[in-house]
């Protein structure tokens, strides 16, 4: 009886050892090497790319990106008016014009980009859907007006540039002294795919299923946030022979979203949500204009029309 006394507690002190030594009965569980697995893809995704960065919990991260973004995001309330010339046939032949007059009504979302009073948005909020499709088009006023979320106040904006191809809009305060210390979302520099660049170790990737927060004017209702994943870092459009980048996300964008940010987990602008597809047989896809796209756009602008725009940008997800 002693001996199984004594056996059973030499048991209990080497049992006692290894949990505190940390030592395991599972061959290789503290093995690296067990995280090496890699998702083959075209444009790149390794898991040991990933690298150690500030973790912002999953269940914060809504609340600290609304924080950080909301207060630089605004509604847009757009009225344009217009005239074009319409063509049409007469009852016995022929061929009548007359100008027609209209007005169009919208609203959606933008956010400053500085602290200049600058702001962007979708191009479809502050013109014309397919205005290269009417003759003689004239915009004969647009009454943009911006407010804050659950303030009534509104604010003059004027438009600085838009093009439809890209569907992106630069905007400005008429008076930017109406608003004290304007706050300014920074965009996430990631590197464009279709660059030589994307496949050195320097480049900036955006990973498949990283959280994002997209915010805006959902159905005209207010500010409003939603969150989800990187369905797809990138996607390409053609339309009218002109090709364009998206990123994918399940994260709801509804009418009235257009023109919002859509933000990594640490607040920094990924991208510009512009729409998405709705069919009787998919739902959460929707998508919008990549940081790299819209940088280069501001840079083109402020050339072109030889004018300063700042704007800021972080290469770290953790800044």
């Amino acid at each position: 009886m002693k001996k199984n006394k004594n056996l059973l507690l030499i048991i209990v002190l080497l049992l006692s050892l290894l949990l505190f030594t940390g030592c395991s009965f599972f061959e290789g569980s503290d093995n690296k090497e067990t995280s090496s697995y890699v998702i083959d893809t075209k444009y790149g995704l390794s898991l040991n790319d990933v690298k150690n960065e500030e973790v912002v919990a999953d269940s914060d991260v809504a609340t600290v990106v609304a924080g950080l973004v909301m207060p630089a995001t605004v509604e847009i309330e757009t009225t344009i008016k217009y005239s074009y010339t319409y063509g049409y046939g007469g009852f016995f032949g022929g061929y009548s014009t007359r100008t027609v007059s209209d007005t169009q009504s919208s609203e959606a979302t933008g956010f400053f980009i500085n602290s200049d009073g600058y702001l962007m948005t979708n191009a479809h909020v502050v013109c014309i859907e397919n205005e290269k499709n009417y003759k003689d088009l004239k915009y004969l006023s647009r009454d943009i007006k911006i407010n804050f979320a659950d303030s009534d106040i509104k604010f003059d904006v004027e438009v600085v540039a838009y093009d439809e191809d890209l569907d992106l809009a630069i905007l400005k305060m008429k008076d930017k002294s109406e608003i004290e210390n304007i706050q300014y979302v920074t965009f996430f520099n990631m590197t464009d795919p279709s660059s030589d660049e994307f496949y050195t170790e320097e480049a900036i990737k955006l990973y498949y299923g990283e959280m994002v927060v997209a915010i805006g004017n959902a159905n005209g209702y207010g500010i409003s946030v939603t969150s989800g994943v990187v369905s797809a870092p990138y996607r390409n459009f053609t339309s009218s022979g002109v090709t364009v980048a998206a990123i994918q996300t399940d994260a709801a964008i509804n009418e009235g979203n257009s023109g919002g940010p859509l933000a990594n987990k640490y607040g920094a602008v990924i991208g510009i949500n512009s729409f998405k597809t709705v069919t009787t047989t998919s739902e959460s896809l929707g998508f919008a204009i990549p940081s790299y796209v819209v940088m280069k756009y501001i840079d083109y602008v402020a050339n072109n029309e030889n004018i300063e725009i700042k704007y800021y940008v972080t290469n770290n997800r953790a800044y």
